[in-house]
């Protein structure tokens, strides 16, 4: 498998915005954040729960979905699933206070684009909403040890199915994170372009997704929640 940089970039459009967002004072700061971004008032939908959320996206087209975790009707994570089973196109991004490992990761197997944490500060959040703009997409260390070792009993059960499983520059990228290095000195020690590693980022949280599905399936489970 080529582990050359970079590679094809899925930028994300910002325009129009969908908010699933219940709380005043997120909003405000989402409102203020993606104005900085180009995204003004006309270019963003609000709504506070998840069952409006599926009713307007039935009805509009939206470059992408800011989807908060704990929503008055629900969890998020099933927005997110039920966009990935009707509207996969649509990238999802994660936006909450919560941060356990398990919530984080639940929304990336589902198919988040990203994670985005409401701690971070406006400056930071906007970094990430660029990075996703751009086709890549933040990631943490607690996030990154979770994939690694998703990934050593995936691979047993799939080793030859380059769309589900990590490549070798993949897996060396996350443990790197894990060490707690920047993107910028990862991407020295990569020789790799930031952007690159970015997106790279993004296309590891697309096999987890496919991944996970993919054992979803095998189980006989549910692959998608319904309405």
């Amino acid at each position: 498998m080529s582990t050359s940089y970079p590679e094809a970039v899925e930028a994300v459009s910002l325009s129009p915005t969908l908010v699933v967002e219940n709380d005043p004072s997120m909003q405000e700061r989402f409102r203020y954040i993606l104005s900085t971004l180009g995204c003004d008032e006309p270019q963003i939908v609000w709504t506070e729960n998840g069952e409006t959320a599926m009713q307007l996206l039935e009805s509009q087209r939206f470059g992408v979905v800011l989807v908060d975790i704990g929503l008055p009707d629900g969890s998020g994570v099933d927005l997110i699933d039920w966009l990935q089973a009707h509207q996969p196109q649509v990238p999802a991004v994660a936006v909450s206070a919560k941060r356990t490992d398990e919530t984080i990761f639940s929304a990336l197997r589902t198919g988040a684009v990203a994670y985005l944490l409401k701690e971070r500060d406006d400056l930071e959040l906007s970094i990430g909403l660029r990075s996703i703009e751009q086709g890549g997409a933040p990631i943490d260390t607690a996030i990154a040890r979770r994939i690694l070792a998703w990934d050593a009993g995936h691979a047993a059960d799939s080793p030859a199915d380059p769309d589900t499983t990590l490549s070798l520059r993949e897996r060396k990228m996350l443990e790197l994170v894990v060490q707690g290095r920047s993107y910028s000195d990862i991407a020295e020690t990569l020789s790799a372009p930031r952007l690159a590693l970015e997106c790279r980022t993004r296309g590891i949280y697309r096999k987890l997704a496919l991944g996970s599905r993919a054992e979803t399936a095998h189980a006989g489970g549910e692959d998608s929640f319904s309405r």
